[in-house]
C-alpha cells in the first residue's frame, strides 16, 4: 500500500512522534487528519503540517468514542500514537494510565471496525518486556512489565491481535525502544535525552538514577518514522515488531557523548537512587523487522544526537554544536 492519496488519521498528532510522522506522511502525498487533546501535545509541533492543504486537525480525546466515529469516516489508515506516555507518572497515576491507554485503544479499535478502516498501526513500547534478564529482547520472549505503563501497553498489543483474529482488522504493533529527536519535550517525565538537553542548555549537571550502568537502545526518530511507513508496504497484520537501533549504550557513556558533542564537559554527572519502575537493561533484536519489513536503522546514537542538536540550534538559536 502506498500512502500517497490515502486518507490517514494520526492520533497524538501534536506530540513528539506523532508530529514527525504527520510531516513525513504529508511529504509523501497522504491526506492526514491529526487528532490530539493537547494535554501533552503542542500545536507548535504542527506548524509545518498546517502549511499543507492536505492536513486537518481536530482537538479531541480518544476516550470519546463518538468523536472518533466522526473523525474516522472515510479513513484508510490509523496510526495510533495518542497515549499516557510516562513510566514514572504511571506509577503515580495507574488509573489514568489505564483509562487513556487501554480504554482509548478499545475506542480506536471499535471506531475503526465500525468505519471500515483498512489498517491500524499501534505505537507500543519496549516496556512490555520488563526486567527479564535475556538480551537482546525478542518479540517471542516472555513479557514481564514492571510498571503500570508497561502493563497497559501489553494489554493494548493483545487487543490489537484479538481484533485482527476475531474481527479481521489489519493491525500491527511496533514496540519502540527509547525514541529521541526533534520536538521531544523537556520535562520531569520526559525521556532522558530531552531532560539532559534541557540541563545542558541551562548549564546544569546531568542526573542519572542508579549507577549509570543502566543500558538502553536509544532510537532516533527518523528510524521510527521509517518503520511506520514500511508497515503500510507489507502485509504484516497481527504482527508485533521491535523497532530500535539494535545497539545498547549505558547512561554514563550516553551522558559523556552528549557533553562532548555540546562542548559542555565541565558539567558533572550526578548519580542518585534508582526510581521504581525503571528497567535495568534493554535493547532490541530487530531481525524480525529487518526480515519482514526490510527495516534497517540509518542512525546510531551519536549521529542522531548531532542531528537533533543541530535542529535545536536552528530552531531556537542555541549554540549546542
Amino acid at each position: 500500500m502506498n500512502v500517497k492519496e490515502k486518507r490517514i488519521v494520526v492520533t497524538g498528532a501534536a506530540g513528539f512522534i506523532g508530529s514527525n510522522l504527520t510531516d513525513s506522511l504529508l511529504e509523501k502525498g497522504a491526506e492526514v487528519v491529526g487528532i490530539d487533546n493537547l494535554f501533552n501535545g503542542r500545536l507548535e509541533n504542527l506548524d509545518e503540517a498546517f502549511k499543507h492543504n492536505k492536513f486537518e486537525f481536530h482537538k479531541g480525546d480518544i476516550r470519546d468514542l463518538n468523536f472518533l466515529l466522526n473523525v474516522f469516516e472515510g479513513i484508510d489508515i490509523v496510526y495510533h500514537l495518542a497515549a499516557f506516555t510516562s513510566v514514572p507518572q504511571s506509577v503515580i497515576m495507574p488509573e489514568n494510565c489505564n483509562d487513556i491507554n487501554v480504554n482509548g485503544v478499545l475506542n480506536v479499535l471499535n471506531a475503526a471496525r465500525r468505519m471500515d478502516v483498512e489498517k491500524i498501526i499501534y505505537a507500543s513500547s519496549s516496556s512490555v518486556y520488563g526486567d527479564t534478564p535475556t538480551l537482546p529482547k525478542r518479540e517471542d520472549m516472555r513479557r514481564l512489565p514492571i510498571s503500570p505503563y508497561g502493563v497497559a501497553k501489553l494489554a493494548c498489543e493483545a487487543y490489537m491481535q484479538v481484533y485482527h483474529q476475531v474481527y479481521g482488522l489489519k493491525t500491527t504493533s511496533l514496540r519502540y525502544f527509547n525514541v529521541f529527536g526533534p520536538r521531544q519535550k523537556d520535562s520531569t517525565f520526559s525521556g532522558v535525552i530531552a531532560i539532559w538537553l534541557g540541563n545542558i542548555i541551562r548549564n546544569e549537571n546531568l542526573i542519572i538514577f542508579g549507577d549509570g550502568k543502566i543500558s538502553r537502545d536509544f532510537t532516533y526518530i527518523k528510524d521510527v518514522i521509517q518503520a511506520n511507513l514500511l508497515v503500510t508496504k507489507h502485509d504484516v497484520s497481527g504482527e508485533i515488531f521491535n523497532i530500535g537501533a539494535g545497539s545498547p549504550i549505558n547512561l554514563t557513556k550516553l551522558a559523556k557523548i552528549m557533553l562532548k558533542i555540546t562542548n559542555r564537559e565541565h558539567l558533572k554527572i550526578i548519580y542518585k537512587d534508582p526510581r521504581p519502575g525503571d528497567i535495568i537493561h534493554s535493547y532490541a533484536d530487530i531481525s524480525k523487522a529487518n526480515r519482514l519489513l526490510k527495516f534497517e536503522p540509518e542512525y546510531n546514537q551519536e549521529n542522531g544526537l548531532k542531528e537533533y542538536f543541530k535542529w535545536y540550534d536552528d530552531k531556537y538559536g542555541t549554540n549546542l554544536i
